[in-house]
């Protein structure tokens, strides 16, 4: 009690002392406005010395509290309950209204009004989230999801709980936004310090966009270039939309947006890709690579200063997809692969994953999605079949349906007119053809294709043969399926008279049902069974060698089309260096006499192949110089006439000195070359490369280990074609026997870049 009582006082004094203590004497005004020190006197000394009057400062007026917002608070609280309850449970809640109490609803004092928290709209034939008498019907739920629109990005969440995290969150920016008077320090194109998008592209501070912005002769023609040879092919762009853009561009590049700046740059790498060195020359004044390397620059600082992993649109999407197609055959496939995955993930988030028409979009936005959608998956199919992968990492409930055989001058943006079909040919026709590729693959899965067209679950058994003639005419089958439909796409959207696009499109068709009906042969039925094959490595050369041939039977066919550019981004140099090593092991034959003239024809489309200062290029040249020294001492034996290759005279003059002698002698095989300069992989080398390192120079680009096994190239002197060596057929074929033994060949890198159908190829999705 007595405790109690000296609180009591001692606080009654606390109270006195603070009410008797004289107030804060402030500086006068003069020594306020002059910045020095006050003697808080009245006169002050420094008003005395400057003979001036001493007004004292008045205090400013004490700030009115401000009371707390009731509904923000309120918001607040419902969004941590929103967070716990998913910290502890990972399905959706059963009901928002049931987290709206009476007590919690909106007052009339908030300052904007409130966005309605309606639960998300559900696919037909699944239940409501809130019926909690199906536990099944919970676990199977998919909602449709939502499109969100913030800070000029495209945000997308299929997420119940952040979706309606999101628009409480959204509710209370509202709030804050209302009552807050001042606007951010930082303006919209600011810099802040965590916007570190330096981790794959560029240093956009070491690069200036006007140093490698072209002149506006070369921007109309660069556009020219690419509406007669990219667009076409891709359809990534709605051309009516762009064009005033390029001429702004044109006028002032600097005044456009830098989204804009990113994809326009973009067009300008695709367009010099489709250039000859001649072409070149004369539209930019400068040689092919530079102008590549220049514009590729663009590309990139653009894409850093529109801070593409964090700044989300269609535009920025448009360019990255283009960015990555000129990456084809220029860049590292493995890292082209990994920049692909930023790329779907972008897309996903984006919301390109789920068809616009279910988020309901409008008619332009939902056509545009499409074609992105499924030129992203077409791509990453294509890197991840290069980089080793039979698969790709698509999200697995992608509905997003097929781009619609429509013109752009039928799509308006802004419109909610629904957009109809045409029924004749439009400008999608190439498009629509590779995407029923693309259906075909998606509703056919097949990863024994290869396994089984090469012969390698076959033995001598009759059983097996059996078992593996049945497989092949169930393919057989599915192809006769796919050709079906391509004919009557064909018929329906093609017209050799409407440009030619439609003629690639009706040679694209032919050319892969062709090919894989080709592949398909059991090697047993072939005319060279038995003389030059006698197992899966002969028949994979033979397929090899037909792969080539196809192509350069294409690439004659689309010189005057103006699209033979595209087909020439899937080349495979690995494909073309193992033929380099069995031409050097089967010197003489059919086989080897159409394996030459097909190197020619390669030299010939493939002028990138003699530029000797790339690594790559340089082993090729070595093996392809082997390979003809033991073709000659072969021929020259049998005393057979031969006509040396357009390349080989070229391939000796411009390989450095010493390798060149080295092949002009007997030294080290193509795969002890390879081998000698590879590190030891260990024994699960087949499964795990994790601890092999990547050559800087070629990325792991001639490391075909992971499909046909280098062994198989030791001994090559020993010719086994055209009855040279001394080596009986009965040796020949208990050596095919022992290579198979050893060998586990996967034609995921064989028939990668669309080896398969000779045109691009999507995958799994």
């Amino acid at each position: 009690m007595n405790t109690m009582n000296t609180m009591n006082t001692m606080n009654a004094m606390s109270s006195n002392s603070n009410h008797n203590k004289s107030p804060r004497v402030l500086a006068c005004v003069l020594c306020q406005h002059r910045k020095i020190k006050c003697d808080r006197n009245t006169p002050c000394s420094n008003c005395i010395k400057a003979n001036v009057t001493c007004t004292p400062s008045v205090p400013a007026p004490a700030r009115k509290r401000r009371r707390p917002n009731q509904d923000l608070q309120e918001r607040l609280a419902r969004c941590e309950a929103l967070l716990k309850q998913y910290a502890t449970t990972s399905t959706p809640p059963p009901n928002p209204s049931s987290l709206l109490s009476p007590s919690t609803q909106p007052t009339p004092s908030s300052a904007g009004p409130s966005p309605s928290i309606a639960q998300l709209p559900l696919p037909s034939g699944t239940a409501s989230v809130a019926d909690d008498s199906s536990s099944q019907a919970t676990t199977s739920w998919k909602p449709a999801g939502k499109v969100v629109v913030e800070d000029g990005s495209v945000r997308f969440m299929d997420s119940y709980l952040w979706a309606t995290v999101h628009d409480q969150l959204t509710a209370m920016r509202q709030i804050i936004e209302a009552e807050e008077e001042e606007q951010s320090v930082l303006g919209s194109d600011a810099v802040t310090p965590d916007d570190n998008v330096d981790l794959l592209l560029n240093d956009m501070a070491a690069i200036d966009l006007e140093d490698v912005t072209p002149t506006p002769v070369q921007i109309f023609r660069l556009w020219q270039v690419f509406l007669e040879r990219v667009n076409p092919i891709t359809k990534l762009i709605h051309v009516p939309s762009l064009q005033p853009l390029v001429v702004e561009a044109a006028a002032n590049h600097a005044n456009v947006a830098n989204n804009a700046q990113a994809l326009l740059f973009s067009i300008y790498l695709v367009s010099t890709l489709t250039m000859t060195e001649a072409e070149a020359r004369q539209m930019l004044d400068s040689s092919k690579e530079d102008a590549l390397k220049k514009f590729t620059a663009g590309v990139k600082a653009a894409l850093t200063k529109v801070n593409f992993l964090k700044n989300h649109d269609l535009m920025t999407l448009q360019a990255l997809i283009l960015y990555l197609v000129s990456l084809q055959g220029r860049y590292n496939r493995h890292a082209a692969w990994v920049l692909s995955g930023i790329l779907i993930r972008i897309a996903q988030k984006m919301g390109l994953h789920r068809d616009g028409e279910s988020l309901s979009l409008t008619p332009y936005d939902t056509e545009m999605r499409r074609r992105l959608w499924w030129q992203i998956i077409m791509l990453d199919t294509k890197y991840a079949m290069v980089s080793g992968f039979c698969d790709t990492l698509l999200p697995w409930n992608w509905d997003t349906q097929t781009p619609q055989n429509v013109n752009d001058a039928d799509l308006y943006p802004g419109s909610s007119e629904p957009v109809q079909p045409r029924e004749g040919p439009t400008e999608m026709a190439f498009c629509l053809l590779l995407y029923e590729v693309g259906r075909f693959i998606v509703e056919n899965r097949i990863p024994d294709f290869e396994a089984v067209v090469l012969g390698a679950m076959e033995n001598e058994s009759p059983e097996s043969q059996l078992a593996n003639q049945a497989t092949l005419a169930k393919y057989r089958a599915l192809v006769d399926n796919l050709d079906a439909k391509l004919v009557a796409l064909e018929k329906r959207y093609c017209d050799p008279l409407a440009g030619n696009i439609h003629i690639v499109a009706g040679k694209i068709r032919s050319m892969i049902i062709d090919k894989m009906r080709t592949m398909m042969i059991p090697m047993r039925e072939l005319p060279e069974w038995g003389t030059e094959i006698f197992g899966v490595q002969d028949n994979m050369f033979r397929i090899s060698l037909m792969h080539h041939e196809h192509n350069v039977e294409l690439y004659d066919f689309m010189e005057n089309t103006g699209f033979v550019w595209f087909f020439k981004l899937h080349f495979q140099m690995d494909v073309f260096v193992v033929m380099a090593g069995q031409l050097y092991k089967r010197p003489t034959g059919r086989l080897a006499d159409r394996a030459w003239r097909v190197v020619d024809r390669v030299y010939q489309y493939h002028e990138e192949l003699w530029d000797m200062s790339k690594k790559e290029n340089a082993q090729l040249g070595i093996y392809m110089l082997k390979a003809w020294r033991a073709r000659e001492r072969a021929l020259m034996q049998l005393g057979m006439p031969y006509e040396t290759p357009l390349a080989i005279p070229r391939l000796q003059d411009i390989v450095p000195t010493q390798a060149n002698s080295e092949a002009s002698s007997c030294g080290p095989s193509p795969a002890q070359t390879m081998k000698m300069e590879m590190p030891p992989l260990p024994s699960s080398a087949s499964s795990s490369r994790a601890d092999q390192p990547m050559d800087q120079f070629l990325g792991n680009f001639l490391d075909t280990t992971n499909f046909y096994d280098l062994d198989m190239w030791a001994d090559l002197g020993v010719p086994n074609g055209g009855g040279g060596g001394g080596m009986s057929q009965q040796q020949q074929q208990q050596q095919q026997q022992q290579q198979q033994h050893h060998q586990q060949p996967s034609a995921a890198n064989m028939f990668g870049a669309f080896g398969t159908f000779g045109a691009p190829p999507p995958g799994r999705w």
